[in-house]
C-alpha cells in the first residue's frame, strides 16, 4: 500500500477515534475532502489493516442515516503527538479560561510525552512573548506559512523583514524589524520594534516576510503581556487614562461578572455599580460600551476626553447612513 494511501486511512480512523457519537458518510467527506467512493473504499480498507469499523446509529437519526466508529481503539503509538503538536497544544493551554476545556487538555497532556528540554526552554519563550487577547466573532485566518517563520524569529531575537501594507495604503513596503511576540483578538497582530517604539502589525496585510539570519539584542526592561495588559484591547498609542463608567438596571448586574481589565475596581453604589478602569486603547472600549448589552444603562462619568471622544465616533457612525 502506498504511504500517502496509509496515511490518509490512519487520518480517517483518527477522525472515527475522536467522535463519540460515530461520523456518517457526508460528515467524512467533509472532513476528510474526498468523494464519497473514495471514502467508502478507506473505509473498507481499515478494516483490512485490522482497524475495523462498525455500524452505530442514535434514536435521534432518520431511519436511512448511517453512522460508522472504530470497533476497537486505535494503537497508543499511533495517538502519541507529535512535539511540533504538543509545543501547539501547550501554547493553546495558555490562552484557555480555567474551565473543563482547560482541565481536559491538560490530562491529555499529561499522558503524552514531554518536549526534550532544549525544546521546553524554545517553548516556554514563544509563550512568554506572545498574549493572547481572545473575542468571539469573526477572525482573519493566520498565514501557516509565514506564523512558522514568526515564531522561529520570536524566540530566536532575529531581525525579519516583512512586506506590509498599511491599512488605507495602496501599495507595500519592505520594512526591517525586531519581532518581540504576537496578539490575537478578532485580527492576528505580529509586535515588532523598529528602533525603541513597539509597533503593531496585522498579520493579514504582511504580504510576504523573510529572515534575515541577523541577531538582534533582547529587551530585558519590556515584557509583552504587560504591554498588552496596559490596553483595553489590542491598539496602543493613546494615554493612559482613569476611567470611571456608571452601570444601571439589569446592565449592572451583568457587568458585575465581567472582567473588562486587569486594572478594574468594582463598587455597588445606591442604584447601580461603578467600575474604575486605568487603561488606554479608548476606541476599543468604546466598542465595547455600545455592546446590546449596555445600551441605556451605562454612563461615562469620566474623563471628560472619553466623553469627547465617543460623541465623535457617534458622529462617524452617523455618516453611514448619510
Amino acid at each position: 500500500m502506498a504511504y500517502t494511501k496509509l496515511r490518509d486511512m490512519l487520518e480517517l480512523a483518527l477522525e472515527l477515534q475522536v467522535s463519540s457519537l460515530g461520523l456518517t458518510i457526508d460528515q467524512l467527506m467533509a472532513r476528510t475532502g474526498r468523494s464519497r467512493k473514495t471514502v467508502e473504499r478507506m473505509l473498507q480498507g481499515l478494516d483490512e489493516i485490522g482497524l475495523e469499523v462498525e455500524l452505530s446509529r442514535l434514536e435521534s437519526d432518520h431511519h436511512l442515516t448511517k453512522r460508522w466508529r472504530l470497533q476497537a481503539d486505535m494503537p497508543g503509538t499511533l495517538l502519541m503527538l507529535q512535539p511540533h503538536e504538543r509545543a501547539a497544544l501547550e501554547r493553546h493551554l495558555q490562552t484557555l479560561p480555567e474551565g473543563v476545556a482547560t482541565v481536559a487538555l491538560t490530562k491529555l497532556l499529561g499522558n503524552q510525552k514531554p518536549l526534550s528540554n532544549h525544546l521546553a526552554i524554545d517553548e516556554e519563550e514563544l509563550i512568554n512573548r506572545t498574549a493572547h487577547i481572545d473575542r468571539t466573532g469573526p477572525r482573519t485566518q493566520a498565514n501557516e506559512a509565514q506564523m512558522a517563520i514568526f515564531e522561529r524569529a520570536i524566540q530566536g531575537f532575529e531581525k525579519l523583514e516583512i512586506r506590509y501594507r498599511a491599512l488605507g495604503r495602496r501599495r507595500a513596503s519592505w520594512r526591517t524589524v525586531d519581532p518581540l511576540g504576537l496578539l490575537f483578538g478578532r485580527f492576528g497582530y505580529l509586535v515588532a520594534a523598529r528602533g525603541d517604539i513597539p509597533v503593531t502589525y496585522r498579520l493579514d496585510t504582511i504580504e510576504d516576510v523573510k529572515p534575515t539570519g541577523v541577531i538582534f539584542e533582547a529587551r530585558t526592561d519590556w515584557n509583552l503581556k504587560d504591554w498588552a495588559a496596559d490596553s483595553f484591547g489590542i491598539y496602543h498609542g493613546d494615554n493612559i487614562l482613569d476611567v470611571r463608567l456608571r452601570f444601571t438596571g439589569e446592565a449592572a448586574k451583568r457587568a458585575e461578572k465581567v472582567r473588562f481589565h486587569r486594572s478594574q475596581k468594582m463598587r455597588r453604589v445606591r442604584g447601580g455599580l461603578v467600575v474604575d478602569l486605568h487603561c488606554q486603547g479608548h476606541r476599543e472600549l468604546i466598542h465595547e460600551l455600545c455592546h446590546p448589552d449596555w445600551l441605556g444603562q451605562v454612563q461615562i462619568e469620566s474623563p471628560d476626553s472619553l466623553r469627547d471622544e465617543f460623541n465623535d465616533y457617534l458622529d462617524q457612525l452617523r455618516s453611514v447612513t448619510v
